[in-house]
């Protein structure tokens, strides 16, 4: 049971929760084991001769009474052992999305969004089930069967419970050899649906692509046969575990057999009474119960298994960004330093080949700074390193005179604001989406970023204003649209350092230079780090980094790189002439 031991703590938190559900259980499980032999004891009192009415009255009353005690104590049971499970189900969905949230951006390379559904959904309801219904199976399986053994000992003769459980043993080998290809089959099942839930997610969320391409039927078959191999891997394993049921009945088949013949005769032979036979029979019927609950706790138990293996593979995953060991707590103006990188040089996981090399620079406190580059020289991936989303090969990195990876990332991060090219908006309304890293903020606050972005006019002209749904993703806003509603967001936390990379690339060259005249005003006090291809906004920038394959070739305002006829100056050159023509 190594597997479940993630677990623990929601297990001693709620031991009470299980121990009181069970007893309520094994209540309902004893009164079923009196049903048989009140059974029995009436058929003898209708077989007495000058049977008495209230003697029949007296064992009905009896039979609707046990009747009545069952369905409370079930009642009881489902609340705390099922309800107990759906506990269960929070708290691990809790921990895992908790663990997924501090996951670096080098899982989300190596992992799909469909496969992480999967383990949110399917592998999370399957664990859940384990510690539910399989609990009461479990319980009815051990209890029912110990003590429907002993009553059918006591009721009738010893050799016919011998004769009658003779089938057993047999039962009991293919329950284990199936256990262990449910377990592997079931992996492969959720495996299986990990990748249809990629492709499902894959195929609407680029419906509009999909469509504008006429690749309907591509999407279709690609849909079809991973449907096909998630149906196949369920057909593998129902059948295995379809076995089961016919062994189950085949066994009772058998034991019926050996006590109609060998019980009949002790009846006709006067050893036993008719109620006695009707009663043994009743215990047989009741012991065919457990035996089809063990073999469903095995199927259960061992899909649960196969899921926490796989929810535990993922909480087994660490990020590579951690926490400071000796965190160093600075003050608000404390953080507000130039940012320096010492000879930093970072390489994408699986990719030999530096993304950034030997990359030694300031970035001045106040001060706006540009980079510029062609497309894959390094300009994201250095951002990505300043929001610590990555740690460098080699090198450091600097707040002032104190290494950034000391700084708690909290404390860090709450202090940018970060706006990149592709960005996140969230099916509510625009005022809900700006607001979102401010939860708090006022309709006045909103309207005051939302004009710092040249947004406030185009919003007046919606429906509802902002209070208009923007549909999934932003669905219903144009691409430069979305672009200020995320550059709005950023700004409404008033952030010491705001990073664009290439985050207005969708809005016109006229109102991207008047968003960066209002960023520059004094009153903002932000620093400014701006990856861009345009040269209104180079231009404006107290310094320009340029980067050419990972290297940085060139640094300083924009009319000294001009005159120096370098990278910069082709870069300038190009996106001239390409307005021109």
């Amino acid at each position: 049971m190594k597997d479940f031991y993630t677990l623990k703590d929601f297990f001693l938190k709620h031991k009470w929760r299980y121990l009181l559900g069970i007893i309520w259980l094994i209540i309902v499980d004893s009164l079923q084991l009196l049903t048989p032999r009140i059974l029995g004891l009436f058929t003898d009192a209708l077989l007495e001769p000058g049977v008495r009415m209230g003697i029949l009255h007296k064992y009905i009353l009896l039979i609707i009474s046990i009747a009545a005690g069952m369905a409370i104590f079930r009642y009881l049971w489902r609340l705390y052992i099922i309800g107990t499970a759906r506990l269960l189900e929070k708290y691990l969905r809790d921990l895992l999305f908790n663990h997924l949230q501090g996951l670096s951006p080098k899982f989300y390379l190596q992992h799909k969004t469909g496969e992480l559904m999967a383990h949110l959904t399917n592998d999370i309801n399957a664990v859940r089930t384990s510690f539910g219904f399989s609990i009461v199976l479990l319980v009815d399986a051990i209890f029912l069967s110990v003590f429907t053994i002993i009553f059918m000992f006591f009721t009738a003769d010893l050799r016919l419970t011998l004769l009658a459980l003779i089938p057993l043993p047999f039962l009991a080998l293919g329950t284990q050899k199936l256990g262990l290809g449910v377990f592997n089959r079931f992996m492969k099942v959720q495996e299986a649906f990990g990748a249809l839930t990629e492709t499902t997610q894959e195929n609407i969320s680029a419906m509009r692509v999909v469509q504008a391409f006429a690749l309907d039927e591509v999407e279709k078959n690609r849909f079809r046969k991973s449907s096909h191999n998630y149906i196949k891997q369920n057909f593998l394993l129902y059948r295995m575990w379809a076995f089961y049921d016919p062994l189950i009945y085949i066994c009772s088949f058998l034991s019926f057999i050996i006590v109609l013949i060998y019980g009949g005769n002790l009846v006709m032979e006067g050893q036993i009474t008719v109620g006695d036979f009707v009663a043994f029979n009743g215990y047989l019927v009741l012991l065919t119960w457990p035996m089809l609950a063990l073999g469903w706790v095995i199927n259960i138990t061992q899909r649960g298994r196969a899921s926490m293996q796989r929810i535990n593979h993922l909480l087994q995953k660490n990020s590579e960004i951690l926490e400071p060991s000796q965190p160093i707590f600075l003050k608000k103006e404390e953080l507000q330093n130039d940012i320096i990188l010492e000879n930093i040089t970072f390489n994408f996981p699986d990719d030999p080949n530096h993304a950034l090399s030997n990359i030694s620079l300031t970035i001045s406190n106040g001060k706006t700074t540009a980079i510029a580059g062609r497309t894959g020289s390094g300009k994201s991936t250095l951002i990505y390193l300043i929001l610590r989303l990555f740690e460098p090969n080699e090198g450091r990195i600097l707040v002032g005179r104190h290494e950034l990876n000391r700084i708690p990332l909290k404390t860090w991060r709450e202090q940018i604001g970060y706006v990149p090219q592709d960005n996140f908006i969230f099916s509510a309304t625009i005022a809900e989406n700006i607001a979102f890293i401010c939860p708090g903020a006022s309709l006045e606050e909103i309207k005051e970023v939302s004009k710092l972005v040249a947004l406030d006019q185009e919003i007046e002209h919606f429906p509802e204003k902002y209070d208009t749904m923007v549909g999934e993703r932003g669905v219903t806003l144009s691409g430069g649209q979305q672009q200020r509603v995320a550059l709005a967001r950023a700004l409404l936390a008033r952030p010491r350092l705001l990073i664009l990379d290439d985050a207005l690339s969708s809005v016109d060259i006229t109102t991207e230079e008047q968003i960066i005249n209002n960023l520059q005003d004094d009153r903002m006090n932000v620093t400014m780090l701006i990856s861009s291809h345009r040269l209104k906004v180079l231009r404006r920038a107290d310094k320009v980094l340029v980067f050419e394959k990972g290297r940085l070739v060139e640094e300083g305002n924009h009319r000294e790189l001009l005159q120096k006829k370098g990278q910069y100056f082709l870069l300038c050159e190009q996106q001239l002439w390409e307005e021109i023509l």
